[in-house]
This record gives structure tokens, sequence and C-alpha cells, in this order.
């Protein structure tokens, strides 16, 4: 069923520092009965590894509310990741998401930048910088702390959303006061300036949005003890597939602030909580005061260092201290990762194994799981770090993390004796013979699909950051060790078991892995062990001690920020065996460097990027080919101050991947050896004194490059008595396979939107269209999809009903052909010599259309400024499923206070 969806976004085309940006995903016929979990994964600059959080679902729209935080970076990627409740996961983009991710500029500001004043202080009295106020209560009010000797001559000026309005405030020297007409809903920017007779310089500016009046929080001038928030209660009623699936959902949230204290409670409940399922409701609370204290608990999302855990949920706490004027920083995190899911076993089965047609000679026994039975573990976490110094000068830290999975969490089989000591029936169907065999040997009963195995997880490492020249220069560099164990069930390493294994472990040694198994258990399952056995001629078996640097990891980057210049120098070494359960997005077995610079001309207008990364794999050395990718990229943006000129930003990409192995194959003519299954090549080597023709299977060649094109374009102009703004993004993906006849890839997408805001009209309305054509493995797989939607709000009784509406209609068309062997040119069946076996596609095509159509209306009532009722239908139409409509109602009370 999962073909059937289709992500819908616009990228923006770019992002300010430290404002919050809206990123939106809509997937037209999802609805919050078929996901368990939506993560929006990002990194700075290409970072070898992805932070993530996670992407709220509000009004048929997932959004992800952004604010970039790091002083340093130019530009964001990201991919956006649905996991739904089969276990099938969606992304956008769609193709290989992680490497190829949506990437944009990151700028201080899109709007003109103004010299500040200097020597002028300010109390911002109303709106309260990011609060919601009905059209009514909207009163512009700030006071003002100068001396008027300090100050060139000149005026203030008042202006809102980029308009002067001056004229209509009542100012004097150190007060000024606006109360507008009439504001249309949304948001609005008010921003105070001084003008001379040569320079303009700005003062403050702040933000907020005209709401209807249950939305508002508007609670008079200075701040507030009283606390704000919001409670939400929802019924749903819904038809999936023809089943009736009720849900019943509350959520609240509450905030406010005493003094220094701050503090805000959340939580999110839902009838579509599952046993089988991670968590589906969230709570959390989260305190804090001034700049040094900071508590959260509930579901929590830390961010330790990039290689431990960056944005994972947590089940927990995490709290931090800044002591001695951020000198001294202490954070804290425990909790649990992944909650127990509790296997869910079929049958136990009996296949035996015949010679010929009635020969039994042989039987397997096999534990089988029920559809979607497989359970997990429950995983705690628990790590912390502690920096010296202050990171804008000078810090060093050091941090822990440990994860584990609790063996006694779930019942887990693992052998016969298992089942036999449990209360689970699932051998009745045994007959007498088989149990005496298995009660004999226990291991030979196997689980299909493998039983689960208990990991446990330590990764410790350390960090320094250093800040010159009022921290425009910087340095920071990370270095880290990791631990895996991937199955504890039998504890640490003891005397016996290393004997059973064939080499010596003293008592002592046993003695001290019991002691650490508290930090990490060690035993012969660790993914590295710190030594290589061997055997010698005469079979005995021995261990030399090494240090296994594949365990290891660390980065470290040199940046110059300055007002027109942005240059990073980035180097990574990430070995092949480095590990963290709690961020499973990091790149390994990679090391190399990345340089980037960015340049601004144009007061901060024009942006021009250049990059270049230079990455090989195989750094330990153990593989028979090493992977160089070099990648070249370029990006222009220009951002004007004049909204009647377009903002544009174009971007290349262009990656080049070579392990030097040659493509070849003797024993195939030349038009099949980019298609041969096997590299193989003949070598004379000497034997026994004679020169002897011998044929050797080499490593698979990779030699590929990928040319990557994105644009996009805004616009906002007035037509029809509406200010309209249009985007337009393309993007282009072409890898080409230059020794594999099966390896291209071609994808091409577009996207166009039209806001559209009335002036006459309490309209407001947006439109688009998304296309995108996908051709996978020179032809084994094309989809194409086209995607148009329309929607619009109108307001009525003074704001107090609001009418919405959304058309959605997508199509998706796939074919895909399979990839066959066979081995003689002129022959239609294989031989036993798979050395000249080669790859055809097959001439059979498999089609599919998919066409969705999804209605969605609603309507919303505020009966006051803390009361209002919000109702929503939806309706969507799948043809090619063989299924009853999907339809959707639901209404839900809103209380603000």
């Amino acid at each position: 069923m999962w073909a059937q969806f289709t992500i819908q976004h616009q990228a923006p085309v770019a992002l300010e520092r430290n404002e919050q940006n809206r990123l939106e995903f809509r997937v037209p016929g999802i609805s919050e009965a078929d996901f368990q979990q939506v993560n929006l994964f990002y990194r700075y600059d290409g970072d070898f590894g992805y932070q993530q959080q996670e992407v709220e679902y509000r009004n048929g729209v997932f959004q992800a509310l952004f604010t970039v935080q790091n002083s340093n970076a130019s530009s964001l990627e990201y991919y956006f990741e649905l996991t739904l409740n089969s276990g099938e996961q969606l992304y956008y983009p769609n193709n290989l998401p992680s490497e190829n991710p949506v990437e944009v500029e990151i700028v201080e500001s899109l709007e003109e930048q103004k010299p500040k004043l200097e020597g002028v202080d300010y109390t911002i009295l109303s709106p309260r910088p990011g609060n919601g106020v009905t059209r009514d209560d909207v009163v512009i009010a700030i006071a003002l702390f100068y001396e008027k000797s300090d100050l060139e001559p000149g005026e203030f000026q008042l202006l809102i959303d980029g308009q002067d309005e001056t004229s209509e405030a009542d100012t004097s020297a150190y007060y000024i006061s606006y109360v507008p007409d009439d504001l249309s809903p949304g948001p609005h920017t008010i921003s105070l300036e001084y003008k001379t007779e040569d320079q303009s310089y700005s003062v403050t500016d702040w933000r907020f949005a005209v709401v209807a009046p249950g939305q508002a929080s508007f609670r008079g001038f200075g701040p507030s003890r009283v606390p704000q928030g919001q409670v939400e209660l929802t019924a749903r009623n819904q038809v999936i597939a023809g089943d009736i699936n009720n849900a019943y959902t509350g959520r609240t949230s509450i905030s406010g602030a005493y003094g220094k204290f701050r503090y805000s409670v959340n939580g999110y409940l839902t009838s579509q909580e599952s046993v089988r399922l991670q968590p589906q409701n969230r709570y959390g609370i989260d305190l804090a005061y001034g700049d040094w204290w900071d508590f959260e608990a509930g579901h929590v999302y830390p961010v330790l260092s990039q290689f431990t855990i960056s944005g994972r949920r947590v089940h927990g706490l995490n709290t931090s201290l800044h002591l001695l004027n951020d000198k001294l920083n202490l954070q804290f995190i425990y909790g649990e990762l992944d909650r127990e899911i509790t296997n869910q076993y079929d049958s136990l089965i009996v296949e035996e194994v015949t010679i010929g047609a009635d020969s039994v000679v042989d039987r397997n026994y096999l534990l089988t799981y029920q559809d979607g039975g497989r359970g997990t573990f429950q995983r705690r976490v628990m790590g912390g770090r502690i920096g010296i110094g202050n990171e804008e000068k000078f810090q060093l830290g050091f941090h822990l993390l440990k994860a584990q999975d609790d063996t006694t969490s779930i019942f887990n089989v693992r052998d016969y004796m298992d089942l036999v000591n449990s209360n689970v029936i699932l051998n009745s169907n045994l007959d007498q013979p088989a149990r005496d065999t298995l009660l004999a040997n226990p291991d030979r009963l196997d689980v299909r699909g493998g039983n689960i195995k208990p990991r446990d997880n330590l990764v410790a490492g350390t960090d320094l950051k250093l800040g010159f020249n009022n921290n425009r220069i910087r340095f920071e560099s990370e270095a880290v060790i990791s631990a895996l164990n991937n199955n504890i069930y039998d504890g640490p390493l003891t005397v016996e078991r290393a004997e059973e294994l064939g080499f010596d472990v003293d008592q002592g040694m046993a003695d001290l892995l019991e002691q650490l198994s508290w930090l990490i258990i060690v035993n012969e399952n660790m993914n590295t062990l710190p030594f290589r056995i061997s055997e010698d001629e005469n079979g005995d078996i021995s261990g030399d001690a090494f240090f296994p640097t594949s365990i290891l990891a660390g980065n470290s980057e040199l940046s110059f920020r300055y007002p027109n210049n942005n240059f990073r120098a980035q180097y990574r070494w990430i070995g092949p065996g480095f590990n963290s359960l709690a961020n499973s997005t990091i790149r390994k077995d990679v090391a190399g460097f990345t340089l980037t610079d960015r340049m601004n001309f144009l007061a901060n207008r024009l942006y021009l990027t250049l990059g270049y990364e230079n990455l090989n794999d195989n750094v330990s050395g153990t593989r028979d080919a090493t992977t160089n990718t070099i990648t070249y990229r370029t990006n222009v943006s220009w951002y004007p101050v004049d909204r009647k000129l377009p903002r544009v930003s174009a971007g290349v990409r262009y990656r080049t991947r070579d392990n030097g192995i040659e493509r070849q194959n003797f024993l195939l003519p030349d038009d099949l050896v980019k298609a041969a299954v096997q590299n193989i090549r003949q070598e004379t080597r000497t034997i026994n004194g004679q020169d002897t023709l011998i044929t050797l299977v080499t490593p698979t060649p990779r030699s590929n490059y990928t040319v990557n094109i994105n644009t996009s374009v805004t616009q906002q102009f007035n037509w029809m008595n509406a200010r309209n703004d249009v985007s337009l993004s393309f993007s282009n993906l072409k890898t080409t396979d230059e020794v594999f006849a099966y390896g291209d890839v071609l994808s091409t997408s577009f996207s166009l939107s039209l806001n559209s805001r009335f002036s006459e009209l309490p309209l407001e309305t947006q439109f688009g269209i998304t296309t995108n054509s996908t051709e996978a493995g020179s032809g084994q797989n094309d989809i194409n999809i086209f995607g148009i939607y329309t929607s619009g709000n109108y307001r009525l009784m003074e704001d107090n009903l609001i009418l919405n509406g959304r058309l959605a209609i997508t199509q998706n068309k796939t074919a895909s052909r399979m990839i066959e062997i066979r081995d003689d040119p002129n022959s239609e069946v294989l031989n036993d010599n798979p050395r000249d076996n080669y790859f055809v596609l097959s001439d059979e095509v498999t089609k599919n259309t998919y066409s969705t159509f999804v209605l969605q209306a609603g309507a919303r009532y505020n009966f006051n400024e803390y009361h209002a009722l919000v109702f929503d239908a939806n309706l969507t139409n799948v043809s090619g499923q063989n299924r009853a409509n999907d339809r959707i109602v639901q209404l839900r009370y809103v209380f603000s206070f």
C-alpha cells in the first residue's frame, strides 16, 4: 500500500540564521493511523553524520520548525523520513536521500541589514515578540532610553511589514505608540529605525501575529507571571481500507516564567498507542533558570556530540549546568532509547530434507514469527559530558555514552530449552521422536528470520573548542572510541568459554572482565576484539594482542568567519568498526578532507559558495580495493532587498567514485563485459618451475560520476488585488556508471507553488504542481509521479469563522523489469561455470498505476477568546488498490488561556 503515497515538499530558497524556519511536507492520502514515526535528518555543510528531530503532524501537514543555531554553517542538508506502521519507510528525496539530500543556503537575513544604532536601550511593551494578538488588541508600544547628546540629528521611524507608519503613530523623544486600523491576519514584522541625513540605522525589530481570538497570547504590557497554554481534545472517526478505526487524542502545552525561572509542560495522548510500536504518546517537562540550568524530563531529544547522540528521542531525562560564567559545563542523560516489544511467535514447523523423491535423510526444526511479530529489547541509555572552559574561547570536554539492551525485558527463544522451560506452548505439533531429538540437541531449533540479539555499546571521547579574534576564527576537534557487543546473553567471557573457543584466558583476566561488565560486557561477540587469533602449522591456536584502530573516529575543522567570507576546512577519519547505537546515521569507513568557502557580495545580497571534498574508504586496509570519492560543488544565490525582483538560488554538484579496478572478463565478448556477473582476469605464474596460466577473480570495479543540478526561484508580485508569492524548484540528478551496464540513475523533479493573499477579500489561496521522473538501474525501475493541488481559507464573522479546503490529485506510474543471469550468448540456459555469466534485462515488464484523489474540508469557529471548535473531514480515493474509499471525520475542541 505504501507505493501509493507521494511526498510533496517545496524547499525554501534560503534559511535564516537564528530565526524559526518552517519546513512543510504533504503526503496526500496519509492519515495519523498510517504511520508511527516521522523524522527530519539534517546536517551542516556536508558533515559526516546527520542530526535529527521529530516532525509534527498537524492539520494534515507534516511540519518541522527548524532554527539554525550554528553560527559558522553556510548551508543545510536535510531529508525527510516517514515510517509507516507496516515498517516500510518513505523518503524525500526518494533516491538515496542520505547521499542526495535537499541542500539550502543559510543566510543571516533575507531582509535588508542596516547598521545597529549604538547608545539606545529600549523596552518592547506591546506586542510581545512572538505573541499572537487579536486584531482588536493590536497596540504597538515601545519605550526608549538614551542621551540626546549621544545621537547625531535624526528621527525615529516606525515600520510595519516594511511600510513607514511614523506619520500615523504617536511619537515623542522616549516613547512611540501606534494602533493600526486593520491589520490582516497572519505574521507581521515591526521595525524601529533611526534615520539621519546620510544613514538609516536599525534600533530593533520583532515579529508577532494577528490571530483569531481563541489563538491569542496577548497579556498586556510587561512580563506576565500568568502561565499560557492550550488544551486540545480530538475525536476522530476514520474508515481505512474498509475498517472502522476510531481514535481519540489529547494535546496540551503550558509555559510561563517567573523572573529568571522558566517552565513548560507538554503532553500528547492517543488511543492509537500500541504495544507493538514504539511510543506514540508524548509528554515532557522543561525547567530552566537563567542561562545556567536546564532540566528536561519525559520524552526528550538530547544532543551530546555528533558521534554519540544528536537529537534521538529518549524517554528519560536530560539536564545541564553552566557554572562559573560558562567555564564549567555539565550534562547528564539517562533513559530508554527503545522500549520492549514482545516477540509474537507463530508455530514450530518441521521440514523434511529428502534425497530423490521419498528418501528422508534429515529434518529441520523452525520456529516462525507472526506477521510483524519480531520484537525488540528495552534499550537503556546513559551518558554525560563535562566541558572545562568557555567554548567561545577555550573549552576541553570529555563525554561518554552507554547503550545496553535488557536481556530480561522480553521472552526470546534461542534454543529448544527456552521453549520447554517457558509457558508458551508452541511445540504441540511435534511427535515424540522430534521432541527427543530437540531435547538431546536444543541448538537444532532455528528461528526463521533469526532470533534477536541483545547488544551493548560504549562510546567515549574528548573534544576541544578554540575561538580567536572575537570567535571569528574557530578550531574544533573531537576524537572518540567505541566498543560494540553484538550478543551479551552469556555475559563476560569466562575461562571455561575461552577454552571451548580454543584460546587461553587466565582467571585474572576473566575477573577483570567481570569487574568491567558494568561499563561494557566483553566476550567473543565483540565486533572487534583486541587480539588476533591464529593457527600455526601444528594446529595450535594462539592470540596476539593489538590495538583495533577500526573502532576509532575523529573529526577536526578550522573555520574563518568574517562579514564577507566564510571558509571551513574539515578532516575526518571514521573506522569501519565504529558504532553508536544512539546515532545510526554516521557514515563509517571513510577518511578525507572537505573545503568550503562562501563569499558575500552586495551587502549580503549575493552569495557564491565553492566546495571540494576528497574521501577514501578502506581506512583500515582490510578490503581488496579502495574507493576514492571526489566532490566539487558550487552555488550562487541572489536575495535582493526589492521584492519586485526574484530571489534565486542555483547549485551544481559533481561527484566521481573510482576504485581503480578495471572491468574485464576474457570469457565474454566485448559488448557483454560490462554486464558480466564476475570480474576475472588471467595471469601467468611460475608454479613448481613452470609457467602456469591461472584465472583470478578480482574485486568488483567501481567507476561512476554524478551530476546534480538544483535551482529555486521565488517572486513576489501584485495581481488581481492580491499579494502573490510564486516559488519554483527544479532538480536533476544523473549518475553514469562507466563499468557496469545497469548502474545508471536519472531523476528529475519539478515543483511550482503559488500563494495569494487578497487585499479586498478575507481569502488566501494556494496552488501547486509537482512532478518527478526517476529511472534507476538503467531501465530496471521507471517511476513517474505527477501531483496537483489547490487550497484556500476564507474568514467570516469578524474572523470568528474560518473555512478551509484542499484538493490534491496525484498519479504514480511504475514499470519494473527483473535482471536475469545468462551464460553463453548463444545459450538460453546456465552452465556450471559462473565466470562466463552475464546480466540481461527481462523482457517482461511489470506496470502499476496508482491514482490518489484527496478532498479535505474544515472549519474553525471561535466562541470567544478562550474556546474554539474545529471540524475537519477528509476523503481519499485510491485507484488500483481494490479497496473502498478512506474517509476521516474529526472534531477538535481547543481551549486557550
